[in-house]
């Protein structure tokens, strides 16, 4: 498993934990690209080994999202985290744990919804790739 840093800096505690997040959510067997905090796009496997590709796909597919209906599902995911999947493989890990209330139906309330949709938003608009989980390659 190799991860591209993108950003040309040291990955941030936020963005270290978010890809060990969707690396566990993943079982450690997908491409993705970390594009914000607590988002990431998923990424073919088509295109592993191959980092313009991975890249490309990633600016491709958070452009398609922010020309199409907004259009979300929500999670509550075994660690106790939300998970925002919206279109063309973008998906979101809530920043903190879900509230007990949450938990316990299994649906993530409105606003934390909302909430994390928005950090998906922020982060196709700002248009930049942090990291990619290149699943295919054997170093870390």
């Amino acid at each position: 498993m190799q991860v591209y840093n993108i950003a040309g800096r040291n990955l941030s505690e936020v963005e270290e934990k978010t890809i060990k997040h969707f690396r566990y959510y993943y079982n450690d067997k997908k491409c993705f690209a970390l594009i914000g905090d607590y988002v990431v796009v998923l990424l073919s496997d088509d295109n592993a080994n191959n980092l313009e590709k991975l890249k490309q796909e990633a600016l491709d597919n958070t452009s398609q999202l922010l020309n199409t209906p907004l259009d979300f599902t929500t999670y509550v995911m075994d660690d106790l985290f939300g998970l925002v999947v919206m279109n063309y493989g973008i998906y979101a890990v809530s920043p903190e744990q879900l509230s007990e209330e949450e938990i316990a139906t299994g649906k993530m309330n409105l606003a934390t919804a909302l909430t994390v949709r928005s950090l998906c938003l922020e982060a196709c608009e700002a248009g930049k790739i942090i990291a990619i989980n290149d699943q295919e390659l054997k170093n870390f």
